[in-house]
């Protein structure tokens, strides 16, 4: 095993070497999707995001500088607690991108994001520069963790969390324009701070672990700053006998998935952008409930029974089976298959208004949950069926192999757009059409914008006129 840390050291090289002019067109359109995508979901999770008014108080109630804004609510605080705040905001609804093999590329766009406003004048295309550091590095890391050996045990890591510290790590340096020792250095700090366990998801995701992308956003800009200050850091934090593989994947990984044709291919461009505020395990299960309500024209009152079977993958979304049948919060509610098809089949629908205290509580969705059941069959693949039977006897099945947001469904940008008007809805403060046409339209034309500050103040109003969140239901 190296434990000299070369990967770490040319991740960190590339990181920050890298350069807006030499990525691909479609890295800067998913790029951009990103920063539209994340901005929304942030200002949904100002008033839905289970566990973000407390994260949000805590960023308040520091003292400190005021640097960056808090996305939705206009105050400014130091720049590490707004990246905390905002980062537990915009995951808090699982409604944000992830990319290949789990990991979410979404969430770490607070830190950078709060870097830029500390630092000043970082113009569109360094920004997005940034941001591909981060997201590329953290795409590779998950599909190397992926792809560890055959027959390995997967980890009981939560790779959104764990992998997220390096990425959001990684694209604040590159804001401060680290150079590639200091940028070594970042990984090595990032490390340090690095958790993030699968025993919330196991535990029936109590409130906290609707805001684990806070603490990710927190450790990035906190190693960017200190290798900043010139901490030294450098070590083997990928490779090494207790790096990151070593620690959390029991030293199973792909070497070639991390460093192999580094700048010419890019990961990231596997990024899901999800319809539908769910985890994305769930999404398989959704469209095909849809698809046979709408093929079959079933009226939700006369289902009797719900099968769902997929692969072994979907286990811990659908247990314990109880508390996956009625969650006791949103963020509960996100990660159960039975919940997001008890919706999709009594609505027709999954919206953000089915994850309020009043969403959670409709007699209807939860009547279907309690009839739900699930058979794990790993002949099915990624793929997920869903088999009703009615109070008549009948019987109709469907199947998904690949649902909408998937890189070969994609979203359209006119898709993307309505969902961001949608989550602008549930902001703490209201934000105008006109803002959200100017927020749509700079983000349209990123490369040629001088100063990325001014996307937090279009979604946030002036600071001295924040006020308290209103209501979670707009």
């Amino acid at each position: 095993m190296d434990t000299k840390g070369d990967v770490t050291r040319r991740l960190a090289e590339y990181a920050a070497s890298i350069a807006y002019e030499s990525l691909p067109p479609e890295v800067g359109a998913t790029l951009k999707r990103l920063v539209l995508d994340t901005l929304g979901t942030t200002l949904a999770g100002n008033t839905l995001g289970v566990g973000c008014r407390e994260a949000v108080a805590v960023a308040r109630g520091a003292a400190g500088s005021a640097e960056s804004t808090l996305i939705g609510f206009g105050d400014k605080v130091p720049a590490a607690l707004a990246a905390f705040a905002n980062g537990a905001m915009a995951h808090a609804l699982n409604y944000d991108a992830i990319g290949p093999e789990g990991g979410h590329l979404g969430v770490i766009l607070a830190a950078p994001l709060a870097v830029s406003e500390l630092v000043g004048r970082v113009s569109g295309k360094e920004f997005l520069a940034a941001l591909a550091a981060g997201a590329e590095v953290t795409a590779r890391l998950a599909v190397a963790g992926a792809q560890s050996a055959s027959g390995a045990v997967r980890p009981k890591a939560l790779d959104g969390q764990l992998l997220g510290y390096f990425g959001a790590a990684l694209s604040a340096g590159r804001v401060m324009r680290l150079t590639a020792p200091e940028m070594h250095s970042v990984l090595g700090l990032a490390l340090m701070q690095a958790a993030g366990t699968m025993q919330m998801v196991l535990d029936g995701d109590p409130p906290a672990k609707a805001i684990y992308a806070a603490f990710p956003n927190l450790a990035g800009v906190l190693s960017a700053l200190l290798a900043r200050q010139g901490l030294r850091a450098e070590c083997a934090a990928f490779e090494g006998e207790a790096g990151l593989f070593a620690t959390y994947y029991g030293g199973r990984y792909s070497g070639q998935a991390l460093h192999s044709h580094l700048g010419e291919t890019f990961h990231m461009l596997d990024a899901r952008f999800k319809p539908w505020p769910t985890s994305g395990v769930a999404h398989v299960f959704i469209e095909a409930a849809l698809q046979l309500m709408a093929n079959h024209d079933i009226r939700a009152t006369a289902i009797d029974r719900v099968e769902v079977r997929g692969g072994s993958w979907i286990r811990p979304w659908c247990e314990p089976v109880p508390e996956r049948q009625k969650p006791a919060n949103a963020a509960a509610a996100a990660n159960s298959v039975f919940f997001a098809v008890a919706k999709a089949l009594a609505n027709r629908d999954v919206a953000l208004a089915d994850f309020t205290p009043e969403g959670l509580r409709q007699p209807e969705a939860l009547r279907l949950a309690e009839r739900m059941s699930y058979v794990i069959d790993d002949a099915l693949g990624p793929s997920g069926v869903v088999e009703i039977t009615t109070d008549t006897g009948q019987h109709y099945a469907g199947r998904v192999d690949t649902p909408l947001g998937h890189p070969a469904r994609p979203l359209t940008q006119a898709q993307m757009v309505r969902k961001f008007r949608h989550c602008a809805r549930y902001a703490a403060c209201p934000v105008s059409a006109k803002r959200l046409d100017e927020v749509t339209a700079q983000i349209d034309r990123h490369v040629r914008v001088p100063d990325v500050s001014a996307l937090p103040s279009l979604v946030s109003p002036a600071p001295h006129a924040t006020r308290a969140p209103r209501s979670r239901t707009p």
